[in-house]
């Protein structure tokens, strides 16, 4: 006979077993079988749970029903695959109506073999809308990704038998290889990473002392009570809140750290954050997100409690309003230091006070046009090449700014950035986009309620230069085939005509200018910007090359910083308090 002393190596049952124990699941109903044997056995070894055994899978899935109601807490069902598993739906269902807590565990040969005659494998990838309130399929562990996969599927399956009123989940899981015995060795289980949620309702926890930032995707504007919530939260905790434009907040803590993420050089600002503070929806600044993946922890605050591991540290979810949280951990009394804030200020401020020749592009425009939005205006960026060339640079106080980041799709971008520009006709609307992402929904411009207030910069490079710039000198062909036709869509829409955009927009009642190179658009540029509202909406139309669109990001990407800082350190023991300002002037200037 043989001897069994430890857990099975499969890892998707170390976790699933170990977070079993953190989420209060400590009751189980057993089927036999062969699937499910490496949790069964691990629950046997671990001697912590209450064990049960029924031969009947629908008698077994009742008993645990009428065992949840009457001890409120969480129950786990847990049989082989095939019909065994089927027999579980009568009692799932009338825990959904119930919102009982019971927990369906099925094991699978591997999901490969589904829908090829394999003896006792079905398909169980849909269930019945009634019949759990979540259904997850752990993957088959082979790498990290899909060990932090398994962890998050598991984590949310487990929370959501007690998530807005609870009810039955099911977890799908895969058998570590096709031997008939597993072997069981590890003497201890893993330690996954465990995700909590808590709601308004909850005893919070604290949080501890160390480093705090804060990320906010994109996001509606902020309240003057949410912006008021947030700048005590950062006062209190020595925070800064890492922004883009599309972050909805412009309080006392904003810090815009694009560029800044964008170089090669490694800034602190990004590093040994213990705790960041997650909020809004997907980043229009990538660039920052990327830099934040090696922050401790993360916890996320959103009115929804969905998980969202973004950063992939995630710890809690706060089922609440970003005021209630911050205002909960803000301490009104206290005197703000301010360091974190002005450390990184003065980081970003050496990043852009380099003054740099772009070549004529999507950036060079930014470089010029950005600065001088006028003050309460509107822009609307486009996706690709656009939102991350925008992202770099910063606006004047009072630009509001919006883009389609839900999805970051090209398509509906005019009609979206007319739906705005509609609720007030007085201000001042801007749109930024690329030639595709304007062709993609042109006839938004031919609406009939379109205002004076609308100016659209169009950048118009020939397709899709965010794909080309994406792409080396070695990949540009095949053969002697050019990629971009495809990769691109180039050669579309008159391929850059001087005539088209033109005759549409005149023809439509805008007024219309273009420029085709750095001297043209800085003799017009500035008729763009004009605060006042003028007689006719505006089209200015740049034609640009994916070339010198590429060489822009990358000068913009490989900012050399190093002479600065030599500069303001040499500066700031001989000139004392105005060096820095001196040599940041004697930079910009060249001389």
């Amino acid at each position: 006979m043989e001897i069994i002393n430890g857990y099975a190596k499969n890892l998707n049952v170390q976790m699933l077993i170990a977070l079993m124990e953190v989420h209060g699941v400590r009751r189980a109903i057993i089927s036999p079988g062969g699937t499910h044997n490496e949790i069964v056995v691990g629950l046997q070894y671990n001697g912590g749970f209450e064990l049960y055994s029924t031969v009947d899978e629908r008698g077994a899935a009742y008993m645990a029903l009428g065992m949840a109601a009457e001890c409120g807490e969480p129950v786990a069902i847990i049989c082989t695959e095939s019909v065994a598993s089927r027999n579980y739906l009568p009692a799932m269902t009338e825990a959904y109506y119930r919102q009982l807590p019971i927990l369906a565990i099925t094991g699978v040969h591997g999901y490969s073999k589904i829908g090829h005659l394999h003896a006792q494998i079905i398909d169980r990838s849909i269930s019945p809308n009634d019949t759990f309130v979540e259904k997850v399929h752990l993957p088959e562990i082979k790498d990290e990704d899909d060990m932090w996969e398994s962890n998050i599927l598991i984590n949310k399956a487990l929370l959501a038998l007690k998530h807005h009123g609870g009810g039955p989940v099911h977890i799908d899981l895969p058998r570590n290889d096709d031997r008939e015995f597993a072997s069981y060795t590890e003497k201890q289980l893993i330690q996954p990473r465990i995700i909590r949620r808590y709601t308004a309702c909850s005893q919070l926890p604290e949080i501890k002392h160390g480093k705090t930032a804060i990320f906010i995707g994109t996001h509606q504007v902020f309240t003057e009570r949410q912006t008021a919530a947030l700048d005590a939260f950062c006062a209190t905790h020595d925070a800064v809140a890492f922004c883009g434009h599309t972050s909805g907040y412009h309080g006392k803590y904003r810090v815009l750290t694009g560029l800044l993420a964008a170089q090669h050089g490694s800034y602190d600002v990004f590093q040994d954050i213990d705790l960041l503070i997650h909020i809004g929806g997907p980043a229009a600044d990538e660039r920052t997100a990327g830099r934040l993946k090696a922050v401790k922890e993360v916890w996320r605050v959103n009115p929804d409690g969905e998980i969202r591991d973004t950063f992939k540290k995630l710890t809690n979810v706060f089922e609440m309003e970003e005021v209630a949280f911050f205002l909960h951990y803000s301490n009104q009394e206290c005197q703000p230091q301010n360091r974190y804030l002005l450390h990184t200020i003065e980081l970003i401020s050496s990043v852009s006070a380099v003054d740099i020749a772009f070549p004529f592009s999507n950036v060079y425009a930014a470089s010029k046009i950005s600065g001088q939005l006028p003050q309460n205006s509107f822009l609307f960026l486009g996706g690709s090449s656009t939102i991350r060339a925008w992202s770099m640079f910063d606006f004047p106080n009072g630009v509001f700014t919006m883009a389609n980041m839900g999805t970051r799709g090209i398509d509906g971008v005019l009609s979206s950035f007319l739906g705005a520009s509609l609720v007030d006709k007085k201000q001042l609307c801007f749109c930024v986009l690329g030639d595709l992402t304007f062709f993609y929904d042109m006839n938004a411009i031919g609406n009939r309620d379109l205002g004076k207030n609308v100016r659209i910069l169009l950048v118009n490079d020939g397709g899709g230069g965010l794909f080309r710039l994406k792409g080396t000198e070695q990949t540009a062909t095949i053969g002697d085939k050019d990629t971009a036709p495809y990769i691109a869509a180039t050669g579309h829409f008159g391929n850059q005509s001087p005539d088209l955009i033109k005759n549409y927009s005149q023809a439509l009642g805008f007024e219309y200018f273009s420029a085709s190179s750095k001297e043209e658009f800085d003799a017009v540029y500035e008729r763009f910007i004009t605060p006042e509202l003028t007689d006719k909406p505006m089209m200015f139309e740049l034609f640009t090359s994916y070339i010198d669109e590429r060489e822009a990001f990358g000068m913009l990407f490989n900012i050399d910083v190093t002479a600065l800082d030599v500069a303001k350190q040499v500066a700031k023991k001989i000139l004392g308090k105005n060096g820095v300002s001196a040599v940041k002037k004697l930079l910009n200037t060249g001389k």
